[in-house]
């Protein structure tokens, strides 16, 4: 599978968000309309806007990079690539390139430690977590988990409560104790979710944009 990383097109704009579908029940007698979740909990969506490819390189490495997406049907491991609003306080570090994708990976500060302190059940939207981190958790990080089957998974932290948080979307697949929590570079399976625009402008500066959903198949 391959793998995007922000950083390497140095986009100014992220918007990562668990983006959920709703339907009105219809309003009653008394003309309450009620509002109905349909989507079983969401799933993550990820948008990245005004990206730099003004050198010939990084034009080319956009281009055979949404040319392997072929047209959303490939599965993309999405690095979020938002150091500073997670718990471990400093910088990323650095990522090198290769064609658009992740080659390798440094830290700048030592990481963040967390696992999972018992089983939480499939489709859990809470647990009972050990983690030792610069900064305390406050609600809002994300972190990701690799499932056994259904790999990579992201979820966004809605409430800490002592060592109990609570999460959405809800857990793909069930956690067993001592399962490790990823905060310092969360990441999700996911697949193209709308044509990029690819524009140059003067025949050499681009600003490039791409938007990602959760692709929710097994990973291949």
């Amino acid at each position: 599978m391959r793998e995007f990383d922000p950083s390497v097109f140095a986009f100014d704009d992220q918007d990562i968000r668990v983006e959920g579908q709703v339907v009105s029940s219809g309003p009653s007698l008394s003309g309450i309309e009620e509002p109905i979740a349909t989507d079983g909990g969401g799933v993550v969506v990820a948008e990245f806007t005004n990206g730099d490819t003004s050198e010939r390189e990084d034009t080319l490495a956009w281009r055979a990079f949404t040319a392997a997406m072929d047209g959303g049907a490939a599965q993309v491991l999405v690095h979020f690539g938002d150091p500073l609003h997670q718990p471990k306080g400093g910088s990323m570090g650095s990522a090198s390139q290769v064609a658009g994708f992740v080659a390798s990976r440094s830290y700048a500060t030592p990481g963040v430690e967390a696992t999972a302190v018992e089983d939480v059940a499939l489709r859990a939207t809470a647990m009972m977590i050990s983690i030792r981190s610069e900064m305390p958790l406050v609600g809002g990080e994300w972190f990701s988990i690799e499932h056994p089957t259904w790999g990579w998974r992201a979820y966004n932290i809605v409430e800490v409560s002592g060592t109990e948080i609570t999460f959405r979307p809800p857990l793909r697949e069930a956690v067993t104790s001592g399962t490790t929590l990823e905060f310092d570079d969360p990441r999700c399976v996911m697949r193209r979710a709308q044509p990029t625009s690819n524009a140059i402008s003067l025949g050499r500066f681009g600003a490039p944009s791409i938007s990602f959903v959760e692709d929710m198949r097994k990973p291949a």
